[in-house]
C-alpha cells in the first residue's frame, strides 16, 4: 500500500500523513506549500505541486505508483476570485480523477467533500442522509465541493478504481490552531449573536477521521459517498456556557463579516454564514455499520479536547 496526499500541508493533511507514516504506510504528499508538521524522509516523500500542474502530477503519479488516492487539496475561501477557484478546485479535482484513473497502480480515490454542500436551509431534516439533495446555495466553497463530486460522478473510470465520496464535518482536535475560524470565534471572542445560541453543531475529533479512513482505506470494496461525523451534536450555548449573547441583528453581522471578508480579515465567507441559522446535522450511520463503528469523542468533547489544549477551561467568560 502507498497512499498519495493532495492538500498533505493542510490540517486535516498532516493529520491524516502523521497517522499513516506512523504505522509505516508510505505515503507521497502534495502542497503548494512544505508542511510545519511533517518533513520528508523515512515513509514520507513530498513534493511541492499544485493540482492544476497536469504534466508534473502525472509524472508523480507515474514515479510513486501510489495504490491509493485521497483528495484535500482545495482553496477553502483563501482565493477571492471566482474564476481562479474554479480552476484550481474543479480543473484540479478533474486532473487526479483522470490521472488516477490512467495510473493502474490506482485502486481507491477517495474525495474529501463537506457538510456544507448540502446547505443550510429551513426544511433541513434533523439529520441528513447521504440520500439527501446536495442544495449548496450562494456559499462558494459548497458549490465547489458539489461540483467536483459531479465531475467525479460523470467522470468513467476502469471498474477496479474505487471512488468513495466523504463528506465531512468539522475536524477539530488538540492541535487545531486555526485563526479568525468558527471554532476560533467560539474560542476566544467574549460575545456572540443571539441567533446563533440554540445552533446545533457537530464537531468530528481527529482521532476519529484518522480512525475512520483509516478504515476506508483498508476496505477493497467500499464504493460511493459517506457522511463522515459524529452522531451526536451540540449548541452552542452548550458548548460556550460563560458566552454573552447580544441582540445584533443578522443583516447588521452580514455587513461587518462582508467588510472583514473582503479585507482578508476572516475566512469566513458571509454566504456561509446561514450555517449558523440553520444546522446542517450529518446521519452517520451508513459508516458506522459498514465497520460497526463507535465514535471515541463526541461533538461537545471533541470540542472541549481543543478547549483543554488551547489552555482555555470549561465554562471559564470570555
Amino acid at each position: 500500500m502507498k497512499v498519495l496526499i493532495t492538500g498533505s500541508s493542510g490540517s486535516l493533511g498532516s493529520m491524516i500523513v502523521s497517522s499513516l507514516i506512523s504505522k509505516n504506510i508510505p505515503v507521497a504528499g502534495i502542497d503548494i506549500r512544505d508542511s510545519d508538521q511533517n518533513r520528508p524522509g523515512g515513509y514520507f516523500v513530498f513534493y511541492k505541486c499544485c493540482i492544476t500542474e497536469r504534466e508534473r502530477l502525472e509524472v508523480i503519479f507515474r514515479n510513486e505508483q501510489p495504490t491509493h488516492v485521497i483528495h484535500l487539496a482545495c482553496t477553502f475561501n483563501k482565493v477571492r476570485n471566482r474564476q481562479k477557484e474554479h480552476f484550481i478546485d474543479i480543473g484540479g479535482s478533474t486532473n487526479i480523477i483522470e490521472i488516477s484513473d490512467l495510473t493502474t497502480s490506482v485502486r481507491q480515490l477517495i474525495f474529501s467533500s463537506s457538510t456544507a454542500a448540502y446547505g443550510a436551509h429551513d426544511d433541513n431534516p434533523e439529520w441528513i442522509k447521504e440520500t439527501d439533495p446536495l442544495r449548496p446555495g450562494k456559499y462558494r466553497y459548497a458549490v465547489n465541493k458539489k461540483l467536483i463530486e459531479d465531475v467525479f460522478s460523470q467522470t468513467p473510470v476502469r471498474k477496479d478504481l474505487h471512488l468513495v465520496y466523504c463528506r465531512i464535518c468539522t475536524v477539530i482536535g488538540p492541535t487545531f490552531n486555526k485563526p479568525a475560524s468558527v471554532v476560533s470565534i467560539l474560542l476566544r471572542l467574549p460575545w456572540l449573536p443571539e441567533f446563533v445560541k440554540e445552533n446545533k453543531i457537530q464537531f468530528l475529533h481527529a482521532d476519529d477521521l484518522v480512525s475512520l479512513l483509516g478504515l476506508i482505506i483498508s476496505d477493497d470494496k467500499i464504493n460511493g459517498t459517506y457522511n463522515i461525523a459524529p452522531d451526536s451534536y451540540a449548541a452552542v450555548k452548550d458548548l460556550v456556557p460563560g458566552k454573552r449573547f447580544l441582540g445584533i441583528p443578522v443583516f447588521v453581522i452580514l455587513f461587518v463579516l462582508g467588510i472583514l471578508w473582503h479585507l482578508k480579515i476572516v475566512n469566513l465567507e458571509p454566504a456561509g454564514t446561514k450555517t449558523s441559522i440553520y444546522p446542517i446535522l450529518l446521519d452517520p450511520g451508513k459508516i458506522k455499520s459498514r465497520f460497526n463503528y463507535k465514535f471515541k469523542f463526541s461533538s461537545k468533547e471533541a470540542f472541549e479536547d481543543v478547549k483543554i489544549h488551547n489552555m482555555i477551561p470549561a465554562g471559564a467568560k470570555f
